[in-house]
């Protein structure tokens, strides 16, 4: 059996790098990094995406009030707000995971490295053992109820 390769210090792991190289796991922009309040709000409210994290966070503000927190980095804004800020910037500064494909999915791996299933502990993937294989074509199927 052919197929991508995962390796690792446990099956855990070795699963993890597997996935990794077969798809763009969840990962942070580079390009988000502030830290203070006024430098998230400034960052969000430049792209349509950051006014969407913000509605969608729960920040409902009018205009003016919006326009004031801008223009003053020491306005005193209440905590609720600022942690509404931080949380819509969190959820733009993260690009969540691409679903798995179908190749994915029903593909066939080698997993090599230290493979621990209860009490058996061995190494895979060397001279004297096989990688373990998983087969996921094979996987049962439930009927829908």
């Amino acid at each position: 059996m052919a197929g991508p390769t995962g390796r690792g210090g446990s099956l855990g792991a070795a699963l993890n790098d597997l996935l990794r190289t077969q798809g763009t796991p969840r990962h942070r922009l580079s390009t988000y990094s502030a830290k203070h309040w006024h430098a998230q709000l400034s960052q969000l409210t430049g792209t349509r995406r950051g006014y969407e994290a913000l509605d969608t966070a729960g920040l409902d503000v009018r205009p003016d009030t919006l326009i004031k927190w801008l223009s003053d980095p020491e306005y005193n804004v209440r905590r609720s707000y600022r942690d509404l800020i931080h949380t819509a910037y969190e959820n733009v500064a993260f690009v969540p995971a691409e679903p798995l494909t179908d190749t994915i999915k029903n593909g066939q791996y080698e997993i090599s490295g230290l493979v621990k299933t209860g009490a058996d502990e061995r190494e895979r993937g060397n001279r004297r053992a096989a990688p373990l294989r998983i087969d996921a074509r094979r996987r049962p199927r439930r009927p829908l109820h």
